[in-house]
Formats: structure tokens, C-alpha cells, sequence
């Protein structure tokens, strides 16, 4: 877990598909789709790469290509309410179709690599990524911050963990809290 203020995101994980379904950002009482932002698929991949999340091939693989933000953005969103709220329950089942229109291949290291780059492969690469979190039973533990002002999700192994991060979330809340009962 790694708080990265200053490139907009809250909330680094260690999964790289709950980093994409983290491309919405809560600061400062406004909602930022970094997405949305120039170049958003663009800089979102060149972070993942920086901190290893992708490995070279991946991200040489995913820059062939042109991206389809709105098509990123529509799967971003479907993957989200999926995880908060459990609607579109026929989003698990469409990941395998995404996985087949550019198909994966795995390097070396038995890493998958799509086939093909732009936005049919970064949605394999995440469906992919997200069906492995969804065998091995990760979708039941990811959490959203309990920060109001937050909107990062996380995956809370613990069972007990609220905050996205503690160091920014968690003590702003006590912090506020704190402060209210002292008001009183």
C-alpha cells in the first residue's frame, strides 16, 4: 500500500486491477476521474510500470496501440458498481469475452501478455487479472475507504482495516472526530 498524492492517485495497490478501478479520485470535496485527464490511460500505465505492476513487455505491448478511453472508462465503471454494490452480476461473465478478443500469451516468467496492445489488450490484461482475484476469492474482501470524502477501494486481508490509508484517511477522520467532541 503506497499513498501517491502527487500524481493525483490516493491509494497505490498491489493489484494492479484495484489501481484501475481506483482512477476516481475524491480530494478537496471534487470527484476527478483521472482517466479523463490528458493522456489518463497513458500516465495510469506509465505509474503501474513504475511501480512494477506491469513489467516491460506488458507495457511495451499495451503502447502499440491507440485507447478507447470511453470503452476503459465504461469497464471502470461497470467494475466498480459490480464490487460496491454487486449489480451487474454479468460482469464476471463478460471478462472471459474480453480475454478472448485479444488473447493472452505468458512470457518467461509465466506473466500474461495480451496479444494485442491499445484498449482490447489492457482489458484483457485486467479481466485476466480480475477473474485470478476472483478464483482466488479477492473480490469478497476489497473495501471501499471509509473516508466520505474518499473513494479509494481496497483489499482488507485483515478483515478489520477501514481506511484506504492510515496516514491520510484514517487520521483525518479521527482527527475530525476528535476535534467535534472537543467542540461539544
Amino acid at each position: 500500500m503506497t499513498v501517491i498524492t502527487e500524481t493525483g492517485y490516493s491509494y497505490i495497490s498491489d493489484h494492479l486491477f484495484v489501481n484501475f478501478l481506483n482512477t476516481i479520485n475524491g480530494a478537496n470535496s471534487q470527484v476527478t476521474d483521472l482517466l479523463m485527464q490528458e493522456s489518463g490511460t497513458d500516465k495510469w500505465l506509465e505509474l503501474m510500470y513504475s511501480r512494477e505492476l506491469l513489467n516491460s513487455e506488458q507495457f511495451r505491448k499495451l503502447k502499440e496501440e491507440t485507447f478507447d478511453d470511453g470503452a476503459i472508462r465504461d469497464f471502470r465503471n461497470r467494475g466498480r458498481e459490480y464490487v460496491l454494490e454487486g449489480k451487474h452480476t454479468e460482469f464476471i461473465s463478460s471478462l472471459t469475452g474480453n480475454v478472448k478478443q485479444a488473447p493472452l500469451y505468458f512470457d518467461k516468467h509465466l506473466n500474461p501478455v495480451p496479444s494485442c496492445g491499445g484498449s482490447r489488450g489492457l482489458l484483457s490484461l485486467l479481466s485476466y487479472k480480475m477473474l485470478e482475484a476472483y478464483q482466488g476469492n479477492i473480490f469478497s474482501k476489497i473495501k471501499k475507504c471509509h473516508s466520505p470524502a474518499c473513494y479509494a477501494l481496497f483489499v482488507d486481508y485483515s478483515g478489520r482495516r477501514k481506511w484506504c490509508s492510515m496516514e491520510i484517511c484514517g487520521n483525518r477522520t479521527k482527527a475530525r472526530k476528535h476535534y467535534a467532541k472537543k467542540k461539544e
